[in-house]
């Protein structure tokens, strides 16, 4: 056992520096997949071995969360990583409570990976106004990072709007843990979501159905005014698959307790 929890831990820091020597990581990136993220991927190691699927969706978790804070200079690129970014995080998510990692501390580290996020795509459409701002596609990026801007100006006076701050909802949906299930209703019917992603930056919130799907994408104002005029509810049971799946994290988490103890597993 003392060998293979050996090669495990070698195997784990081995293809770790491997990908964060073959980029340009930031530190706060680096630091992540040194940290809490090495002990996520010991855990799979030993649990299904360094070949097996889990291993291999771990490790490709990586290459999204590395190429997910670099520079974007291709509206295509801009696309795949608006799409990518809710299942990024709730996979790290998943990820961070194999190793008891605190709610608190996960939110934390999204608050400032969210920042990377928006640094590298500003910094591209810095580069792309002063060398290729004749080409339409970065014409389209640029006008897309124009809405970003005004959408963050939008939600600044929005929290200061005497409207919206004297609603019995605005402190609910400031306080919106992400994890929360909300039911929308429109005219097509009813869907349920669960907040993967809420935006500092633009204040927009991001539900995921349980098939990581986006069914919501709004932003704090219209998410206040649907729960006061009954189009959107918070879920207080949580559904059935959802408990299911939480049943299934808790047991792995004692099973990582168990597995990182510092006799066993010492860095």
């Amino acid at each position: 056992m003392a060998d293979m929890i050996l090669d495990v831990k070698r195997t784990v820091t081995r293809e770790i520096e491997k990908k964060i020597n073959a980029n340009l990581t930031p530190q706060l990136i680096a630091e992540f997949l040194k940290g809490p993220w090495k002990e996520v991927m010991k855990i799979i190691g030993l649990r299904d071995g360094c070949n097996g699927e889990s291993w291999c969706a771990t490790n490709r978790l990586m290459d999204d969360l590395i190429w997910s804070v670099q520079p974007k200079t291709m509206e295509e690129e801009r696309r795949r990583l608006l799409a990518l970014i809710p299942k990024l995080l709730h996979a790290l998510r998943e990820g961070l409570l194999l190793i008891g990692y605190e709610q608190e501390e996960v939110d934390a580290f999204f608050k400032q990976l969210e920042k990377i996020h928006i640094s590298c795509v500003r910094s591209a459409a810095t580069v792309m106004q002063t060398a290729v701002s004749e080409n339409q596609a970065n014409h389209d990026i640029l006008q897309e990072i124009a809405r970003q801007s005004d959408k963050h100006k939008a939600f600044q006076r929005d929290v200061t709007d005497p409207v919206l701050t004297n609603s019995r909802h605005f402190h609910v949906v400031q306080s919106m843990s992400l994890g929360t299930w909300v039911e929308f209703k429109d005219h097509q019917g009813v869907k349920r979501g669960k907040l993967a992603w809420k935006c500092d930056f633009t204040g927009e919130f991001t539900f995921l159905d349980r098939m990581y799907k986006v069914i919501a994408d709004v932003p704090m104002r219209d998410l206040i005014r649907q729960l006061e005029y009954g189009k959107a509810r918070i879920i207080d049971q949580v559904p059935l698959l959802e408990r299911a799946v939480d049943a299934v994290i808790n047991s792995m988490k004692l099973y990582a307790g168990r597995e990182s103890n510092p006799a066993r597993l010492a860095s």
